[in-house]
């Protein structure tokens, strides 16, 4: 059951590329701008398809791939070969869209779409100054944390029983076990360090992102980026430390408490502890978006600024707005209408997508 829904996983992420606003009712293409007399042109009919086909095998065949080794591997080696595909298909896959992106272009500047056409672009490096975000040596802290139950439990390693829980049910009882070795004991370690290496490098990347600010609401747009970006390091420097404490315990675990059950408050804290920082995140970028959405109407009328426009200030619903896809307040990426049938059934999609599997394991388990 757990090598389906693992593989299912893999499948349905390398899947969700398909669904980018980028190329849905809108001039946007691979984020370069398409005029509208250039959006059924056969060649760039031709360039959606070769990347859905692509973004569709790469998807199934990563599936395919973690089946496999999740059935001929051990229970560790099998969930680092599943961490280690996801990742490298979400690798493969932004490669796709690159190569998208080049191709469609080059086809632009070739023929010079954009001729007679005036362009309005607002910057200011000035604004970076403000952003307040965490710089990366601070993640040396939950880095240390996880280093010292990591040499903690090597410390006490001979110590450890031959054979050693590596999974646990929902009613906190180890319900799996693997011969003791290096990997099986030190593979959760492993796991948190690399989810550190990602967490701060998607801090840093938010830094060296382009700040895009609007010409006509430009301070709200920078107040906007300056107070958006700021929450986002603080929300995953918490997401950080908790995942630090959560492998710290994990590694520690067989230490303390050698093939034992859980904690009975195991369970309710860890997830107390990841969705808590996420719910003050999103509160605050909620807030931040209805400040942003407030100042900008003033001058730019566009409806997605429109704070009436959106039910509970998160979800833009618009019947006259014919767009299923329209800009983020953070102009980063799109949003969906939700007054459109097509973005209903895209809405039920995403939710299949990330609850299907746990649905699945409730119904077969």
């Amino acid at each position: 059951m757990e090598t389906l829904v693992l593989s299912l996983i893999v499948l349905m992420t390398g899947l969700m590329m398909l669904f980018s606003g980028r190329w849905i009712r809108r001039n946007l293409l691979f984020s370069i701008y398409v005029p509208d007399e250039q959006q059924r042109r056969a060649e760039i009919k031709a360039m959606q398809q070769s990347y859905r086909n692509s973004i569709i095998i790469v998807s199934v065949a990563a599936a395919l791939l973690t089946a496999l080794l999740l059935a001929l591997l051990s229970a560790g080696w099998g969930m680092a070969a599943f961490i280690i595909i996801i990742h490298t298909l979400i690798i493969a896959e932004l490669l796709i869209y690159s190569r998208s992106y080049r191709s469609l272009k080059q086809l632009k500047e070739e023929e010079d779409w954009m001729a007679g056409k005036q362009v309005v672009r607002a910057t200011d490096t000035t604004v970076r100054k403000d952003l307040h975000v965490l710089p990366s040596v601070i993640y040396l802290i939950p880095a240390a944390i996880l280093l010292l139950a990591t040499l903690y439990t090597l410390f006490h390693y001979p110590e450890l029983p031959e054979r050693v829980a590596v999974h646990w049910g929902l009613d906190n009882q180890p319900d799996r076990f693997e011969q003791k070795s290096l990997m099986t004991v030190f593979l959760p370690a492993g796991m948190g360090f690399f989810t550190l290496f990602i967490m701060a490098a998607v801090s840093n990347a938010t830094d060296m992102m382009p700040l895009k600010l609007n010409p006509a609401a430009r301070k709200a747009s920078a107040d906007y980026e300056v107070r958006t970006r700021r929450n986002n390091s603080y929300v995953i420097f918490m997401i950080s430390m908790i995942m630090a404490l959560l492998f710290s315990f994990i590694t520690i675990q067989q230490v303390i408490i050698p093939n034992e059950n859980l904690p009975a408050a195991f369970m309710p804290v860890v997830l107390i502890g990841t969705f808590l920082p996420v719910i003050a995140g999103m509160y605050l970028q909620w807030q931040a978006d209805k400040d942003y959405r407030h100042a900008a109407a003033e001058n730019d009328k566009a409806p997605y600024h429109d704070d009436s426009n959106y039910v509970l200030g998160l979800f833009y619903y618009n019947k006259q707005d014919p767009n299923v896809w329209v800009p983020k307040v953070s102009q980063f990426g799109m949003t969906l209408n939700m007054a459109r049938t097509e973005a209903k059934l895209l809405a039920v999609l995403f939710v299949i997508v990330l609850l299907g599997p746990v649905l699945i394991i409730e119904l077969l388990m």
